[in-house]
């Protein structure tokens, strides 16, 4: 990347439908630990991105090492 240029991230928005109690119950509980959803949800989001990730190396792996 040259100096000075910083790459910019693309957003996109996520709309998923889920019962309204359970929403209140998940925003109750990370506002009790002084978080955001957003925060929250984006957090799980990256590790479960980089949990597929190892698991699928992982997968590759095995099988070379079976081929």
């Amino acid at each position: 990347m040259k100096k000075g240029l910083e790459s910019q991230v693309k957003t996109a928005r996520l709309s998923i439908d889920i019962p309204e109690n359970v929403k209140n119950d998940f925003r109750e509980a990370v506002e009790r630990n002084g978080k955001t959803m957003k925060d929250v949800l984006k957090l799980y989001m990256q590790k479960y991105i980089w949990k597929q990730g190892e698991l699928q190396r992982n997968r590759e792996k095995r099988r070379q090492s079976l081929g």
